[in-house]
């Protein structure tokens, strides 16, 4: 028995599996995936992030040390960024 939990991200082939074994309904992959985007379902392939972990106060003291690394004490502008 397949057990949907918080967080799972379904594929139009995994949901097929658990609409077969929940349900007893038989679909194609492409099928279901047709008629969920009929429906205004729509899918975005997630990504790692690890934005909403960042420390602000952190990013600004390294920042503020990256300057000072800086030869002379050039700012960073597109000719001579590397």
């Amino acid at each position: 028995m397949i057990k949907p939990c918080n967080g799972t991200t379904w594929t139009a082939p995994a949901l097929c599996d658990w609409l077969r074994a929940e349900r007893g309904v038989e679909i194609s992959a492409d099928w279901l995936a047709e008629l969920l985007h009929r429906d205004g379902f729509r899918w975005k392939r997630t990504r790692d992030s690890l934005q909403h972990k960042a420390d602000p106060v952190l990013q600004q003291a390294a920042r503020a040390q990256l300057e000072d690394l800086r030869p002379c004490g050039r700012k960073r502008t597109p000719e001579n960024a590397t």
